[in-house]
């Protein structure tokens, strides 16, 4: 190639190849420790991860990348996919993960309290999982909730966290394409998830409920507290803007306008810390239930399971907080038209059943009726959150923020990594604005 003759792009393809090669290179020589992801991942951890995992003795002898993952997908963590070898007494034993650290760039994980996050997951997985499977395994549930991936090691320090999970794309399962959201034969393996995992804690709460008051406190709220408002307002009145101009530009003159004015203001940040704070009807929730943290497994192409990732923003509140976002994160307005009110009794279908099932009466814990008026109230919550999580849904893998461009060791404010805008595209300014049409429509705002 004559390099005299390269345009600019060839250029940058080339020192993008350059830096891809040397980073391997450098991983390659490394791959005797863990150590150069995260300081906490000892010979020694990995060791007894090892043994653990495959419940014999095994040594960890080397590791190797295996793939990048999807940019845009990812924002409080640095995450990897990797293969772990070892040997155990003489036979090769490996096992793939997924790595999630904390960000290196101290600047990132400052801004976004990473470690709050990391913490809370960590958690999730050590200290609550554990404790609902556990009640489960003592039932004779015909679908046992098991929508989960498995836990390799989770280590925590505050600065050097890292969580490793089993790679279940080895099972065929992975996530759909995030900017084209979820068909009605997703949604539906969706709301069944939920549904098995919201009714563990409903069942265990009426038969053990101080274990279950004992496990639930061990999470603690990362998003919405009265804390956390500086640090969220300007990038809250960002995301109001957006909402207010998408449906301004698609629904204009319409009564739509004057409710997402009335509704995008910033004391909606107080109404959702106090729905978070409703211990009413609580169950562990997962907290963050759009696109990318469900992976579908798939036969012939269609999809026939799915599991849950990612516990960073689980808490304990209302079941309703984790079905409202999902519906408003990951389906459409025609799917929304067609499926809602069927898709809110297969969720309380599947969920009386597993209550059922594990000894406890869901007319009695939490019946349809009580249910039906907590979708009312607080639909409008999974609204708010879908502020937020429309702008990263439809973003582009090249337009994604780019995380690790603003250097230093300061706190800075979340607003300047997310420098959310008003929607370009008629389709994705739709996608914001029949959000509001739904809860207008639904008389929940």
């Amino acid at each position: 190639m004559e390099y005299s003759n390269l345009t600019s792009a060839d250029l940058a393809e080339c020192l993008n190849r350059k830096t891809k090669f040397v980073k391997f290179v450098s991983m390659a020589s490394e791959s005797k420790t863990l150590t150069q992801l995260s300081v906490l991942l000892t010979n020694e951890e990995v060791n007894n991860a090892l043994r653990k995992w495959f419940r014999e003795p095994t040594e960890f002898t080397h590791w190797e990348h295996v793939g990048e993952m999807g940019k845009g997908d990812s924002y409080l963590s640095d995450v990897f996919r990797i293969k772990i070898h070892g040997n155990s007494d003489g036979n090769s034993r490996h096992v793939q993960l997924i790595v999630k650290t904390i960000p290196k760039n101290i600047c990132r994980r400052l801004t976004f309290r990473s470690h709050d996050f990391f913490r809370n997951e960590i958690n999730f997985y050590l200290n609550v999982l554990p404790v609902l499977l556990k009640f489960q395994s003592d039932k004779q549930v015909t679908e046992p909730y098991e929508n989960y991936t498995n836990i390799f090691l989770a280590l925590t320090d505050g600065i050097h966290d890292v969580i490793c999970l089993e790679d279940v794309s080895l099972q065929n399962y992975g996530n759909p394409i995030r900017q084209e959201g979820i068909d009605y034969e997703h949604f539906q393996l969706t709301v069944k998830v939920l549904a098995k995992f919201h009714a563990l804690s409903f069942a265990m709460h009426d038969q053990k409920p101080e274990e279950f008051a004992k496990m639930s406190n061990v999470l603690t709220e990362v998003y919405y507290d009265p804390k956390y408002w500086v640090w969220y307002e300007k990038f809250w009145k960002r995301l109001c803007i957006t909402a207010i101009d998408a449906v301004e530009r698609e629904y204009p003159n319409t009564v739509y306008v004057d409710k997402v004015k009335e509704f995008a203001i910033p004391k909606r940040y107080q109404d959702m810390i106090k729905a978070v704070q409703d211990k009413t009807n609580s169950v562990i929730s997962h907290g963050d239930c759009w696109t990318v943290n469900f992976l579908y497994k798939y036969e012939n192409k269609q999809p026939v399971d799915a599991k849950m990732i990612d516990f960073q923003l689980t808490r304990c509140a209302s079941p309703v907080l984790d079905l409202s976002f999902a519906i408003y994160a990951c389906t459409d307005q025609n799917l929304r038209a067609t499926h809602y009110d069927a898709l809110l009794k297969e969720y309380y279908e599947v969920l009386s059943r597993q209550i059922s099932e594990m000894g406890s009466d869901p007319n009695k814990v939490y019946p349809w009726s009580k249910f039906m008026e907590e979708v009312k109230k607080y639909s409008y919550f999974g609204l708010a959150f879908s502020f937020e999580s429309t702008p990263f849904i439809i973003l582009e893998p090249e337009d994604a923020f780019k995380m690790d461009d603003v250097m230093g060791d300061q706190k800075r404010n979340i607003e300047e990594f997310w420098p959310v805008t008003p929607i370009k595209t008629k389709a994705g300014r739709l996608r914001e604005a029949n959000n509001i049409v739904h809860c207008v429509d639904r008389g929940f705002i």
